[in-house]
């Protein structure tokens, strides 16, 4: 047993009716089996929220959770927000880089779980042992960033914040949870739940050092840099995810138009994003930013922008994404570089997820440019095809949730279509309620089926570490890359060892270029445990166990999920690199959840398999 570990053994329970804060000790053998992060909010929060929960009331339970390995010098940065989703009343979680998983850990506590509502704003203070509901009136309604910054000036720069914008206090279904001035989990409307408990922001003060450091785990690191894809690192290092954007747009990866267009056709002339290349980016950016001690540092923040007129933007703004270049680019025509780092800005300031509201964005300019809405509609707004100006407004108009064209797109397309009706349906690029990723998964079919069945739909960063499983003895992929079957082996193993990814806390980037075999090792050596990979990834089955069955207790299918035609090539694109390609996920969906013990048609895990790994009482609990 190593002098340090990389858990705490204990967690916060906040209920924020009562205003009763209680630790609670967990086994040891909890963290064995569901690592941390969403695996462990999966099990704490299929136990504790009734399946009749209001997601948006005071049964719903919000979890912040870091990964096992977050804190610790082997590669863990990241926490988890868990929840009951009210985009699909099913399972929800969201990812996040920042700093405040590791604060949060070093506090002494491995995650925090809210019940319960509160009359009034108020934020959660963590000091070791002093922890506290403080008022937060006076600051609610500030920007994330905004609040974040008087938070730091009155309690103390060393202090981490997890908290909520406008967005979530005005309960859009796109809020998401924020830290470090620009990182946020994003997805699932968590900031909606957290806006709907009043719930302001999170503050750890934290005394603690880095978790688990000595020479033996300081060693193992050394030796698994080394180990790094120097030349993917470089890129990286060097652009981020921005970098990839020109040739996404016309490699058929990024969507285009709302997915209704082709990059080689639709996107020259005046929609031309050729432009969008890392260097162009980065020249408006200044220093590199990296989430807490990541060695590829993929982020950079930007010089003082605001003499960039209407797109203007203050020093410090992270470099956007390559979603939220795809998002707010390709998906709209709009190629004004300015621009995409001033949306990126504003919905951090919002705390608003980035794919969804371009994506929604982008969904209402489609039903105006086909008459669906009009300038009435729009509050006078010309919402055309890359009119990066119209953009601004509406991202303005959501963020604050403003009578008219804000209040009837804040909650994503889905909710807008249902408001606006006439066909405008056919427009909604969405998936039980989740806008979808910038990958189009007619270029990459396996997106098909995650965006489609995972339990948290439209979720791109499962599938993609999946493809890169350096364990021996994975199940291979068809030659044919378009193939659909034969696909079930080797989905099942990719999401479960994404779900065992993200519960220790590890960025999906930082897997993909390192010897992430070596992940049992790295958990053994700050655990003391004797873990295998055939341990770790049957943990990695049992957390998607877990959230597949969160989501059938809860009423939500996503076996039986609607895919728009677009999405798949239903009617196939006549025309660029996917000219004619239409994905079979129905094939991929039977192989994959017969091979997993789902039911392809309700998505309920057999009892046997749930009995395998030790979920017997879940299997009770779903009367199967």
């Amino acid at each position: 047993m190593p002098d340090e570990r990389a858990f705490n053994g204990k967690i916060l329970n906040v209920n924020l009716t009562t205003g009763e804060i209680d630790v609670e000790e967990l086994p040891d053998e909890m963290y064995r089996q569901h690592l941390g992060g969403q695996g462990l909010g999966a099990r704490l929060l299929f136990d504790r929220i009734p399946a009749d929960a209001d997601p948006l009331g005071p049964d719903n339970i919000l979890g912040l959770m870091p990964g096992l390995l977050t804190g610790t010098p082997l590669f863990g940065q990241r926490f988890q927000v868990v929840c009951k989703s009210p985009k699909n009343g099913g399972w929800g979680d969201a990812n996040c880089g920042g700093d405040f998983g590791p604060m949060l850990k070093f506090t002494g506590y491995d995650a925090v779980l809210f019940s319960g509502q509160s009359e009034k704003p108020v934020y959660l203070y963590i000091d070791d042992d002093t922890v506290e509901l403080r008022d937060a009136s006076e600051y609610w309604g500030m920007l994330a960033i905004d609040c974040e910054d008087l938070m730091k000036e009155q309690l103390g720069k060393k202090i981490s914040v997890a908290l909520i914008g406008p967005g979530g206090e005005n309960l859009s279904y796109m809020a998401g949870v924020c830290n470090e001035r620009g990182r946020l989990a994003a997805r699932s409307g968590v900031g909606a739940v957290m806006g709907s408990k009043k719930l302001k922001a999170v503050v750890a003060k934290p005394t603690k050092k880095i978790m688990s450091q000595d020479k033996e785990v300081i060693k193992t690191v050394r030796s698994s840099l080394d180990g790094f894809i120097g030349p993917l690192k470089q890129f990286f290092t060097s652009f981020g995810t921005t970098g990839i954007t020109a040739n996404s747009a016309v490699s058929g990866d990024s969507p285009v138009k709302n997915w209704g267009g082709v990059g080689v056709v639709e996107l020259v002339d005046q929609y031309d994003m050729s432009g969008a290349t890392g260097p162009a980016v980065n020249a408006s950016m200044e220093k590199k930013y990296a989430c807490w001690h990541c060695p590829v540092a993929c982020g950079a923040e930007s010089i003082d922008g605001s003499d960039r007129g209407e797109f203007a933007f203050p020093k410090g703004t992270h470099r956007p994404e390559y979603e939220t270049m795809g998002a707010f680019g390709t998906m709209s025509g709009n190629n004004n570089l300015d621009s995409l780092i001033a949306f990126n800005h504003w919905c951090n300031q919002y705390g608003l997820d980035t794919i969804s509201t371009g994506a929604t964005i982008s969904f209402a300019i489609e039903c105006y440019e086909n008459g669906l809405l009009t300038k009435e509609d729009t509050d006078g707004i010309e919402m055309t095809w890359g009119n990066a100006s119209s953009i601004l407004q509406s991202l303005h108009a959501i963020g604050r949730r403003e009578d008219g064209l804000g209040d009837l797109l804040a909650d994503g397309s889905k909710v807008a279509a249902e408001r606006i009706s006439q066909g405008s349906e056919q427009y909604a690029v969405q998936i039980d309620g989740e806008e979808l990723p910038m990958h189009d998964p007619k270029l990459d079919i396996g997106f098909g089926a995650s965006y489609t069945l995972d339990p948290t739909p439209g979720r791109h960063t499962i599938w993609s570490p999946g493809n890169s499983v350096k364990f021996e003895g994975m199940p291979q992929l068809p030659e044919d890359k378009m193939q659909a079957a034969g696909r079930g082996p080797r989905h099942k193993v990719a999401h479960e060892f994404s779900h065992a990814m993200n519960s220790a806390g590890m960025c999906y980037f930082v897997t993909t270029m390192a010897p992430s075999e070596r992940l049992p090792e790295w958990i053994n050596l700050v655990t003391g445990w004797d873990m295998t990979p055939e341990e770790l990834m049957e943990a990695g089955e049992r957390i998607g166990n877990l959230r597949m069955a969160f989501a059938v207790k809860h009423g939500n299918n996503p076996a039986g999920r609607e895919v728009l035609g677009r999405i798949i090539g239903d009617p196939p694109q006549t025309a660029g690199p996917l000219e004619g390609v239409t994905v079979d996920v129905d094939t991929m969906r039977k192989e994959w959840f017969e091979e997993a013990g789902w039911d392809p048609e309700t998505s309920v895990p057999s009892r046997d398999k749930l009995e395998s790994l030790g979920l017997a009482d879940v299997a009770d609990a779903l009367g199967v």
